[in-house]
């Protein structure tokens, strides 16, 4: 009997020590402090910081909440995070506010206690991040039809990047077709991957691999294999440009009457402009320039977007792509453009 007793009181001290144990995780977990400039304090657990956009959540509210970077006057949390800088540097360890102090912080690495500015800081990641706090996924589509002449014109796209401390990895694809009644249908596809390794400082490495079918142009296929490295000429909260130089290895094959296909080397040249903090609007360019090397000619490849975001995490977007090769293989159209008007859906 006294055993039992015993027993049940043992079990009863073990459940009560688990319980605490999960309610300190939890209220560890909630410790991070956020100032604002408007002179409030708010407590709760610091998700991420990227965009221009702080995003945290607390125990008293029922989601995460953001708030723009620029209304942040400090932070403090005893968890590590890696902060990157406009200078290129990835510091790693905890945060504190210096108070009295327009937006210092003082960023505790595992070697030294450095002094950082708010307005130096340009993404914040925690280093705990799982595999879905990483991982970015945008999907939209578009369609029209036009009566007169039963043309139907469908676009789809899909873009998914993951990106770690040290390195980034991105995939895309589009689709756009014009479908009419007694006509062939006219489509391009396009897609690739890509990987960034970061350097120390604002340079990185790069390789990929992009292809590109264009039934306008009678190409088939283009197949390019690339690599190169990069530099982040300006990395802020509101914008980066970067900019790239490589080798690339091109395969082409295009159809019509007399098929032909062709092998080349080829230069690489890369501008890359993105700015997402105007509000809910995105914009991106990118021009990839392409010199011959074993033959002669110069491909250019172009594009433009903008991106408004809508609620429940949508979005509409207008898109330009422009494809020109100097010397095409055969007698066809130098260039090629695509404009689309699409709605999508973002999971990040």
């Amino acid at each position: 009997m006294n055993l039992n007793i015993n027993f049940n009181r043992h079990i009863r001290k073990l459940i009560v020590g688990i319980a605490a144990f999960l309610l300190s995780l939890n209220a560890f977990s909630q410790n991070d402090t956020v100032y604002t400039v408007t002179g409030d304090r708010i407590v709760g657990e610091i998700i991420s910081m990227k965009l221009g956009v702080l995003t945290f959540d607390t125990d008293y509210a029922d989601k995460e909440f953001q708030i723009e970077w620029l209304e942040v006057e400090g932070l403090v949390s005893s968890r590590f995070f890696v902060f990157y800088t406009l200078d290129g540097r990835r510091l790693i360890g905890n945060i504190k506010y210096v108070e009295g102090s327009e937006r210092i912080v003082r960023v505790h690495t595992f070697s030294a206690s450095i002094s950082v500015s708010l307005y130096e800081i340009v993404e914040i990641k925690p280093v705990e991040s799982k595999f879905k706090d990483r991982i970015k996924v945008l999907l939209d589509a578009g369609y029209s039809f036009t009566k007169s002449n039963s043309t139907h014109q469908l676009s789809i796209s899909a873009n998914a990047n993951y990106q770690t401390e040290k390195w980034l990895w991105e995939a895309d694809y589009n689709k756009v077709g014009t479908y009419q009644e007694q006509i062939d249908a006219s489509t391009r596809t396009s897609g690739g991957s890509n990987f960034n390794y970061f350097l120390k400082g604002k340079m990185f490495v790069f390789a990929g691999m992009e292809f590109l079918s264009n039934s306008e142009q009678k190409l088939d296929l283009r197949r390019t294999a690339k690599t190169g490295i990069g530099y982040y000429i300006f990395r802020t909260n509101r914008w980066y440009l970067g900019t790239g130089a490589g080798i690339a290895r091109s395969f082409e094959k295009f159809g019509g009457d007399a098929p032909v296909s062709d092998r080349n080397f080829e230069g690489m040249g890369v501008i890359d402009l993105n700015a997402y903090d105007i509000g809910d609007l995105n914009l991106k360019a990118k021009f990839n320039l392409y010199p011959g090397l074993t033959a002669k000619g110069i491909r250019v490849n172009s594009e433009f977007s903008m991106k408004y975001d809508l609620p429940l995490e949508f979005y509409v977007k207008l898109s330009f792509i422009h494809d020109f090769d100097s010397d095409p293989a055969i007698d066809v159209s130098k260039s090629d453009f695509v404009f689309q008007t699409s709605i999508g859906w973002e999971w990040d």
